[in-house]
C-alpha cells in the first residue's frame, strides 16, 4: 500500500543572488551556471525540500505500522535541463538548520528577504553554519552541523558511523547512458530516504534530530569540479501541474488467505472489478477484483460456472496511472503493491488523499505466474473528486 506526502517547504538558494528569497516560485533549481562577470567562474544552485512529519506519523497511527516497517522514496520531477555534463551526482543532505521558505521569486525586480536565501536561512540576522561552527548536535552523538557559512548547511556523521553507513547524505548518479533517453526523463530524482525519516521519527543511537528537511545539489566532486556545470529545473510544490514533488510513503498491508476459492486456469481467464467511476480526495477505499475462467465447464456441481469466483496468483501486484499523461504514480513494487484475498476475492487498499484531485487515474494489474507476467489495464478507470 502506498501513501504520498507533499513538501509543506521548498525553496532554491541561488549564489549568483545570494539574498533573494525563491519560496514561491514555481521552479525548483540544482546546478552550476557560469557567471557574467567571470566567464570561467560558475555560481551554484541549490534546493531545500521539507516535509511535516506530523502526516507521516499520522499514516503510521492510522495503518497500525512503524516506521521500520515502511520505504520512503523522494521523487522530484524534472521541467528543463541545460548543458549537463556526461556524468553527475546530485546529493540530498540531512539540513542541519531551522529555515524559513519565505515568498520570493527569483525574477523579482528586487529582493524579496522574508526567507531562505543563498546568504541566510531566514529574514534575521542568524547566517547558515559555516566549518567554524561544527556543532554536535545532539550532545554525544556522531551527527555534526557543517557548512561553508553560505548556501546551507548540512548534517554529516563522524568516525565510525560515517565509515558504516549515513543516514544524513543520500545519492542518485546520472551518466550518458540514460541522458540521452528523452523518452524517460532521465534527471527525476527518485531516491530511497528511508533512513532519515527514522532518523526524524524513531531517532537513532538513542537521540532524535529535529526534521529540517532535505537540501538537494550537485556533490561536493562535482561542484568543485570545473568540468562539471549546467542545472537541472524541478517542478516546485506551487506548479500548477501533477508533478509536485513527493515523499511516497510505502508499507505492506496485504494478506492472502483464500478461503473455499479456486485458483484461475492461468491459461484462460478474465479479471473484473467493482470499481466506482469516482472517489472523494478523503477516501481510503477497497476495490475487489474478481477472477474467473474465460472458459468455464458446467458440472453437476456448477452450473453456473461464469458466476464462479476463483483467485489470482498471491505475486500479483498493482500500479496506479495518471489517465491523462500516463504518468506511472505508484509503481509496480514487489513487497508493497501485493494484491490481497479473501474468501469472498482478491482485493486492494487504495489511499485516494495522496492523488491530485479533478483527475482521472488508471489502474493496472500485473498478473505473475511462475515465468509469465500478464498485464491487466482495459477500462479499469477512476476520477478523484474534491
Amino acid at each position: 500500500m502506498f501513501k504520498i506526502i507533499y513538501p509543506s517547504n521548498d525553496a532554491t538558494l541561488y549564489e549568483g543572488k545570494p539574498t533573494y528569497n525563491t519560496g514561491i516560485d514555481e521552479i525548483l533549481e540544482v546546478g552550476k551556471h557560469l557567471t557574467v562577470a567571470v566567464t570561467s567562474s560558475h555560481s551554484l544552485s541549490r534546493t531545500l525540500l521539507k516535509f511535516d512529519m506530523a502526516d507521516v506519523n499520522s499514516a503510521l497511527t492510522k495503518y497500525t505500522k512503524t516506521v521500520n516497517d515502511c520505504k520512503f522514496m523522494l521523487q522530484l520531477y524534472t521541467t528543463h535541463t541545460k548543458n549537463l555534463p556526461a556524468s553527475f551526482t546530485i546529493d540530498a543532505n540531512v539540513v542541519g538548520q531551522d529555515w524559513t521558505n519565505g515568498t520570493g521569486f527569483f525574477n523579482s525586480s528586487t529582493a524579496i528577504i522574508d526567507g531562505c536565501s543563498w546568504n541566510q536561512p531566514g529574514s534575521g540576522s542568524i547566517s547558515w553554519i559555516s566549518s567554524s561552527q561544527n556543532i554536535n548536535m545532539p550532545t554525544g552523538s556522531t551527527l555534526y552541523v557543517s557548512g561553508s557559512g553560505k548556501g546551507g548547511s548540512w548534517l554529516y556523521e563522524s568516525g565510525s558511523a560515517a565509515s558504516s553507513g549515513s543516514a544524513t547524505l543520500y545519492s542518485q548518479s546520472f551518466d550518458d547512458t540514460n541522458l540521452n533517453d528523452t523518452s524517460v526523463r532521465p534527471t527525476d530524482i527518485n531516491i530511497d530516504v528511508t533512513d532519515a525519516i527514522k532518523l526524524w521519527i524513531s531517532g537513532s543511537g538513542g537521540y532524535t534530530v529535529p526534521n529540517y528537511g532535505f537540501i538537494l545539489k550537485y556533490s561536493d566532486a562535482d561542484e568543485s569540479n570545473a568540468g562539471v556545470a549546467g542545472d537541472i529545473r524541478f517542478f516546485s510544490r506551487d506548479t500548477h501541474t501533477i508533478y509536485v514533488p513527493r515523499l511516497l510513503m510505502y508499507f505492506d498491508k496485504s494478506s492472502f488467505e483464500t478461503g473455499s476459492l479456486d485458483p484461475i486456469d492461468s491459461n484462460s481467464f478474465s479479471v473484473y472489478t467493482e470499481l466506482k467511476k469516482s472517489y472523494k480526495d478523503e477516501e481510503v477505499t477497497k476495490i475487489r477484483l474478481y477472477g474467473r475462467d474465460k472458459y468455464p465447464q458446467k458440472s453437476p456441481t456448477n452450473t453456473f460456472p461464469l458466476q464462479t469466483i476463483k483467485y489470482i496468483p498471491s505475486s500479483s501486484l498493482y500500479s496506479v496511472i495518471d489517465a491523462a499523461t500516463d504518468e506511472v504514480i505508484i509503481p509496480y513494487e514487489t513487497e508493497y503493491t501485493k494484491v490481497s484475498c479473501d474468501s469472498t476475492s482478491n482485493f486492494i487498499y487504495l489511499d485516494m488523499t495522496g492523488l491530485m484531485p479533478e483527475r482521472y487515474y488508471r489502474l493496472e494489474f500485473k498478473i505473475v505466474n511462475g515465468f509469465l507476467d500478464e498485464y491487466i489495464n482495459d477500462k479499469l478507470f477512476f476520477k478523484v473528486t474534491r
